[in-house]
Parts: C-alpha cells; structure tokens; sequence
C-alpha cells in the first residue's frame, strides 16, 4: 500500500521561487529609473565623504595621542624594505651572504630530534 505523502518543502521552494521573481522584477524596473541612479550616486559620495573624515579623526586621534597612523606604518615599512634591500646587495657584494640552502631544516619524521648533552 503506497501512500502518496507531499514534500513539505515543496511549498516553501515554490514559494521563494515566486518571491525571487517578484523581487527581481521589481528590482530590475526600479533600477532603469534615473531616480535610483541619483540616490545611489548620493549614496556612493556620501559614503566616500564618511569615510574620509572619519579617516581625518582617527588621525587627529592618533596624533593626539602621540601614535603612528597607518600611512605612517606604511611608510616606515617601505623604508625598512629598501634598508633590507641595500644591505642584502651589500652581503652579496662582500661574499657573506646566507642563502637559504644553508640555513638548517627541520627534519620530516615522526621522532623528535635527538637533544645533544
């Protein structure tokens, strides 16, 4: 005796798939509108203004507080970058360079290394 038992999730998919189309349709109309495209423009320099000041407090902030800001960070690392860079050139040209091939690895086994008393 077969029993022909509904999919109860049936009626919850068809009723999303109405809703996506419903949604999307008046999504796709309401975005051809020049209306929209002034509000989102808006929007977009409004949030590019936001952000800029709050970019301009968190660096009032910092200098108040006698921090570094991000564009200092940023800076201080391009600078370490090119120290690292100079010597580098300046160890290859004294021959006292370390490559990586002489710098020691860790073995791939299971056992611990061996400690050397």
């Amino acid at each position: 005796m077969e029993r022909n038992t509904p999919d109860p999730g049936a009626f919850f998919r068809d009723m999303l798939g109405q809703w996506e189309k419903t949604v999307n349709s008046f999504g796709g109309e309401a975005m051809k509108s020049e209306e929209f495209s002034r509000t989102m423009g808006a929007a977009t320099a409004a949030t590019a203004n936001m952000q800029a000041g709050m970019q301009q407090m968190t660096e009032k902030a910092l200098a108040a507080a006698n921090l570094p800001t991000r564009t200092d960070i940023d800076s201080l690392a391009t600078r370490v970058a090119g120290i690292e860079a100079s010597l580098a050139r300046i160890e290859a040209a004294l021959g006292c360079a370390i490559t990586d091939a002489a710098k020691p690895r860790p073995t791939r086994g299971r056992k611990p290394p061996a400690v050397k008393t």
